[in-house]
């Protein structure tokens, strides 16, 4: 991956509207939205952090994010609503790494507004923005053994079943296998969707 493509995109990181989101910077506004969701045992079961504790974590967590956003360090876009302007998630870059041009997502949705195909929306335009702008080869998921319903959604929107990394994260105090599943930019772009 070209550096100066990646500082260009991430060192103002861009507002991407979809038919019914918007996906842009976490803002101090949007803490009570996250710490609905971010407090939640089921919401971080598969993923490597702990609910937060209070709304006053969230806040310190948000006011991390801005540090990074101005040193072009961070890829995570917040989900919002277009209809109402309720912040429900975020998405976005878990790593990038630009010597072998891939890239790993992340994501994470409010069980409220799960079944509504909001996250289907919200991969399917950092999707574009990665195999379109950034020029990525590949992109991939990593998602922790259980997770049934976030490797349905893999499967759905096209990725590849590569298969299982046993003990590959230390979560919570256990080691966890975790699955993994990848599209690359010739299957995004032969896909009808490319």
């Amino acid at each position: 991956m070209d550096n100066a493509k990646y500082r260009k995109i991430f060192s103002s990181l861009p507002t991407i509207t979809t038919e019914r989101l918007i996906l842009k910077r976490i803002l101090p506004e949007n803490a009570e939205d996250m710490y609905e969701y971010a407090s939640r045992q089921d919401v971080t079961r598969f993923l490597l952090w702990s609910p937060h504790v209070n709304l006053r974590e969230t806040r310190g967590y948000i006011e991390y994010l801005q540090r990074e956003y101005r040193k072009g360090n961070y890829a995570d876009w917040g989900i919002t609503l277009r209809s109402g302007g309720k912040f429900v998630g975020t998405i976005g870059f878990a790593n990038l790494d630009l010597a072998n041009n891939w890239g790993e997502l992340g994501y994470v949705l409010n069980p409220v507004y799960h079944g509504m195909g909001i996250m289907t929306e919200a991969i399917g335009a950092v999707l574009e923005l990665a195999f379109r702008e950034l020029s990525l080869h590949r992109v991939q998921l990593r998602i922790m053994e259980g997770n049934a319903d976030s490797e349905k959604l893999a499967r759905r929107m096209g990725f590849v079943y590569e298969g299982l990394v046993r003990d590959a994260v230390l979560a919570k105090g256990s080691y966890r296998r975790v699955h993994l599943y990848s599209m690359l930019a010739e299957e995004y772009f032969s896909a009808p969707h490319g």
